[in-house]
């Protein structure tokens, strides 16, 4: 796991990316029962956090996050690009792919068509 950390964003946004369409499954933090932490960067870009696996969640989400209850959730990879996406789109939020307990991630909004091209082509 340190390895990974070590990476760039860019070479942990590709390992997510891979991994969560291996792995059909992708992780947030939740405070309750479909409630998603979603929090503001400085720049004022409302982000969700998401990471590929429950320990990398477990060891890079803020403290603060945990102060306020929250824990790490898998979503399947089929309702995150089909219900999660275009609802955190239609919101204006952003994701915030694996990023270190330093806040450091790629941000993104157009993460649906990459994940559904890596995916479909481990489907097939």
């Amino acid at each position: 796991m340190e390895k990974l950390l070590q990476l760039s964003t860019v070479k942990r946004y590709e390992f997510f990316i891979r991994y969560c369409a291996d792995f059909e499954n992708v992780w947030g933090l939740s405070s309750g029962a479909d409630n998603w932490i979603i929090y503001n960067k400085a720049n004022g870009d409302e982000v969700f956090p998401l990471w590929p696996h429950l320990d990398l969640a477990k060891t890079c989400c803020y403290d603060e996050h945990l102060e306020m209850g929250a824990t790490p959730q898998s979503i399947s990879l089929e309702v995150f690009i089909a219900e999660c996406i275009p609802d955190m789109n239609s919101h204006g939020v952003k994701f915030v792919i694996f990023s270190n307990s330093e806040g450091e991630g790629v941000i993104v909004d157009g993460l649906k068509a990459e994940l559904e091209y890596k995916a479909r082509a481990v489907w097939e």
